[in-house]
C-alpha cells in the first residue's frame, strides 16, 4: 500500500531574512572584521544595527566580500570571493549559483547585504510554508515523525504543484525515484509540531525558487514517501 495523505496550506510568507539565521557571535566577528572597537554591552539588536551601519560605510563590493569572506571563505578561495562579491550586485545566487548545496548560506549573506543596500543588492525571497499533513492510511504514519525524512518533505511539497514548477521540471526523475540527494537544499529550515492523530503540522523554509509554486494552493493530496535505503 502506498502512503497517502491530505495536505492544507495553513500559511504562505515571504522572507527578506530569516529569524535567528545569524548569532551574536556572528555579528561580533563580523564587527571584529570591520575594526569596530568595542563592543562590550551591546544588545543582540545592538550589534546587529551597528554590523549593518557598519557595512554601510563601505563600498557595496566592498560589503559584500567582507561577509562572504566570514560566511563562506572556509569553502570558497578568495578568488572566487572576489567575483562573486561583484555577482552579488546583480544575481540572486540563492537561485543561481552552481553549487546548489550553498544556496541557504548565500541566502544569508544577500539577507544581510540588502538590509545595508537595498538599492544595490536583489531583495531576498525566501519563503516560510506553513502545512498540515494527516495521514489517510497507515502506511502514511510512519512518515509523520518529529524529523522527518528531507526527501520525504521535498515529495510533499512537490504534489502540491503543477507540472510547470521549477521543482518539478528539474528534478522531475529524481522526485518520481527512489533517491532524491538534492532534498536538502530545497528545505533549509523545518519546524514541527505534533497537533492531532496521525495529523503534524509542518513549518518549512527554502528559497522562493522552489516554494513559490505553493503560492495560493489551499489543499492537496500527496503520496509522499522517502528515499529507499
Amino acid at each position: 500500500m502506498s502512503p497517502s495523505f491530505r495536505v492544507q496550506v495553513l500559511g504562505f510568507t515571504q522572507l527578506e531574512e530569516i529569524e535567528g539565521a545569524r548569532s551574536t557571535e556572528d555579528f561580533a566577528e563580523l564587527l571584529d572584521a570591520m575594526e569596530f572597537g568595542d563592543r562590550s554591552g551591546l544588545s543582540a539588536e545592538e550589534l546587529r544595527e551597528m554590523c549593518i551601519m557598519s557595512l554601510q560605510d563601505l563600498t557595496p563590493v566592498e560589503a559584500a566580500y567582507l561577509v562572504l569572506t566570514h560566511d563562506m571563505g572556509d569553502v570558497l578561495r578568495d578568488g572566487q570571493v572576489r567575483n562573486l562579491a561583484t555577482e552579488m550586485l546583480e544575481e540572486k545566487l540563492w537561485e543561481d549559483y552552481a553549487d546548489s548545496s550553498l544556496h541557504e548560506r548565500m541566502f544569508h549573506a544577500g539577507s544581510l547585504l540588502y538590509a545595508a543596500f537595498p538599492r544595490s543588492f536583489p531583495k531576498p525571497d525566501a519563503v516560510h510554508v506553513e502545512l498540515e499533513v494527516k495521514a489517510v492510511n497507515a502506511a502514511a504514519r510512519e512518515f509523520l515523525v518529529p524529523s522527518p525524512d528531507e526527501s520525504f518533505l521535498a515529495r510533499l511539497l512537490a504534489d502540491g504543484m503543477d507540472d510547470r514548477a521549477v521543482l518539478n521540471r528539474l528534478y522531475g526523475d529524481q522526485l518520481k525515484g527512489g533517491s532524491f540527494p538534492a532534498a536538502s537544499e530545497v528545505v533549509w529550515i523545518l519546524h514541527t509540531e505534533e497537533v492531532g492523530e496521525d495529523v503534524m503540522r509542518f513549518g518549512i523554509i527554502g528559497s522562493g525558487y522552489w516554494l513559490d509554486a505553493l503560492d495560493e494552493v489551499e489543499g492537496y493530496d500527496s503520496t509522499a514517501y522517502a528515499d529507499k535505503a
